[in-house]
């Protein structure tokens, strides 16, 4: 039997229903547990311990979101809908959410390159700084800085959405994408070959993202290490040594 309470937490990390929703569906839930399918606002609200104006509200809201049914009486009666699963068609909102913000964000991209045209990595000033989190944003900025190469010795790849992202962007600029890696899952091998990323499986050290040959990112420590910009260093020439030992995924 699925947990009501693992139900609603999953419900907030969806980041799309109010505190209050959930707090309004999960007392709904526990009435139809308890063979209340169909109760009026005051005996949820009281369940939910929330006021009566409250559960009407976001009993309303949930039907919106095709959660929740309702007579038309004037005294209202509410149930968890049954008709049909509402979540594939409450993920056709945000696909459609999505969509309308893609091509938003395509338009400024589009109009900031125009007024910021491509220059200098972060103005060609010297970088050398430890830091000790975000390593997948440090990692996916050393990525897209990358104007011709990107290479990465890495212990296992890490399949983060805006990671892979930012490789795909590279690789759709023409950039070299090479990998070696102490564990590679068969089903993201395959992923990232499509993106057009080379890989290799292999040991080296250290662990580090180096782009052009002159920014990166190493992963020394937990999520912490160092990243560098506008320094040249012989990483480059170390992966090529490893590379040629490593062995083809």
């Amino acid at each position: 039997m699925v947990s009501i309470d693992d139900f609603c937490d999953v419900l907030k990390q969806s980041g799309y229903f109010d505190e209050l929703e959930i707090k309004v569906l999960q007392a709904m839930l526990v009435l139809r547990r308890e063979r209340q399918v169909k109760c009026n606002a005051n005996t949820i609200a009281s369940s939910a311990n929330v006021s009566v104006t409250n559960a009407y509200k976001y009993l309303y809201s949930l039907q919106q979101k095709g959660l929740v049914e309702s007579s038309k009486d004037k005294n209202k009666i509410f149930w968890l809908s049954a008709s049909s699963d509402p979540f594939p068609r409450f993920m056709s909102h945000v696909i459609r959410e999505y969509m309308n913000k893609k091509d938003l964000f395509d338009r400024l991209s589009s109009m900031y390159e125009k007024i910021v045209p491509l220059g200098e990595v972060w103005g060609g000033e010297k970088v050398r700084e430890n830091y000790e989190k975000d390593f997948l944003g440090k990692a996916s900025f050393i990525v897209d800085v990358s104007r011709a190469d990107v290479l990465m010795v890495l212990k296992q790849f890490n399949n983060d959405f805006i990671f892979v992202d930012s490789l795909r962007r590279a690789a759709e600029r023409g950039v070299k994408i090479r990998v070696i890696a102490e564990e590679v899952d068969s089903n993201l091998s395959d992923k990232l070959r499509k993106i057009g990323i080379d890989m290799k499986l292999g040991k080296a050290w250290p662990y580090v993202i180096v782009s052009d040959g002159r920014h990166g990112i190493t992963h020394e420590f937990g999520d912490g290490g160092r990243w560098f910009l506008n320094i040249p260093t012989d990483y480059k020439e170390k992966f090529e040594g490893f590379w040629k030992t490593a062995e083809k995924v």
